[in-house]
């Protein structure tokens, strides 16, 4: 055997574990060039509310590196409640539509897809409103403002906030939008009973607590017409709360995800803190959030949660690269269709290039400091 032979032979079984990242696919319109899609990472690095040219070249920056599905960090979707603070991006208005679209056709013209996360903070907010005057405790166990408990009103407005951005999406050229409904902010903090006290036909039992999320997602499904891709994410952690489980059992998952489907979600985007995790071993020793949300929603996943680094959110301590071969095992075996990376996307936008080739060894290290610039 020659030795270019035995290179050859070597890079296929080092970047074997590695092959089904980079399969493409097609769900509905969505069209990925490969598995691998950029977690939204808030920066708060926006001038005002919208975003410039550093923006466009921040995004087109992992789709040059090879990344197939880029998702934005959260944008609020109008002026008034949704926004948590003056450095993030926006998207409701012309300005904002216009400015957009410079990422979204650079990203395009690096090969990537790109879909915008629409996010109201809700009980985050720095004017918080939420289904419920329950203020959000933090872990050192102060207290945010107590938020206002929505009005009828507010839910209409909101709702209608959703739907209005997400037509703007499309204007901006937008290849898909992201509900997010994760995490604490406002249509997650519905769903928990710890966050929503409601009396009315929306709080006490599940159906009622996700009855106003999935309002929601039918508004936008008829705003942005029958085709668009809809993505909605969600969560077992709180940002306030990593040890919350909004879901007890696949049951109770299992209402949820499918009722979702029905209201027109085309994609399920599943955070966990180790996205290879079981989610109910007690049920199944292996089988992951979103190994159980695709079984029993029939949808298509994306799975997300400490892929590529050795620290889950929350978790302390130097934080080291690692190997994403388990996580590309989530595609292999079934579990998910999308693998989300974030903070080792952050630290080598490159790194779809440098798995491939099977060099994850060669991957930088994540640190907090490269969240402080767009560079």
């Amino acid at each position: 055997m020659t030795q270019a032979s035995v290179s050859s032979h070597e890079h296929a079984l080092n970047s074997a574990p590695y092959a089904p990242l980079f399969e493409p696919i097609s769900i509905g319109s969505l069209r990925l060039r490969n598995r691998i899609a950029m977690a939204p990472m808030t920066r708060r690095l926006t001038n005002g509310t919208v975003p410039g040219q550093a923006h466009a070249t921040y995004y087109a920056r992992f789709a040059q590196g090879g990344t197939g599905l880029v998702i934005t960090e959260g944008t609020h979707i109008d002026d008034g409640h949704s926004v948590d603070a003056d450095d993030t991006p926006a998207l409701f208005g012309p300005e904002h539509i216009a400015r957009w679209k410079l990422v979204t056709d650079a990203v395009h013209h690096a090969g990537g897809a790109i879909a915008c996360q629409l996010w109201h903070t809700g009980r985050h907010g720095r004017d918080p409103i939420a289904p419920s005057a329950v203020p959000v405790k933090n872990a050192d166990g102060t207290t945010k403002p107590v938020p206002r408990e929505m009005t009828r009103d507010d839910m209409d407005q909101v709702r209608d906030a959703f739907a209005h951005a997400g037509t703007c999406a499309q204007h901006a050229g937008f290849d898909a939008i992201e509900l997010h409904g994760a995490h604490g902010y406002l249509l997650e903090s519905f769903l928990s009973p710890a966050t929503n006290t409601r009396t009315d036909d929306y709080g006490g039992t599940l159906a009622n607590r996700m009855r106003y999320p999935l309002e929601v997602v039918r508004t936008v499904r008829t705003a942005v017409g029958p085709s668009y891709p809809i993505i909605y994410r969600f969560s077992q952690w709180k940002i306030e709360d990593y040890a919350a489980a909004s879901f007890a059992n696949p049951d109770e998952l299992g209402v949820f995800v499918c009722a979702l489907r029905d209201a027109g979600v085309d994609i399920l985007h599943v955070s966990t803190r180790d996205a290879t995790a079981p989610g109910y071993p007690e049920a199944h020793p292996t089988r992951t959030l979103a190994g159980w949300s695709k079984k029993l929603s029939t949808l298509p996943t994306i799975a997300v949660g400490r892929v590529s680094v050795s620290q889950s959110m929350g978790e302390t301590g130097a934080i080291a690269t690692t190997d994403p071969a388990p996580a590309a095992a989530l595609i292999r075996d079934g579990e998910t269709d999308v693998i989300a990376v974030g903070r080792a996307l952050i630290a080598n936008p490159d790194w779809c290039e440098r798995v491939r080739a099977g060099k994850w060894h060669d991957l930088k290290a994540f640190d907090k400091a490269m969240l402080k610039t767009l560079d």
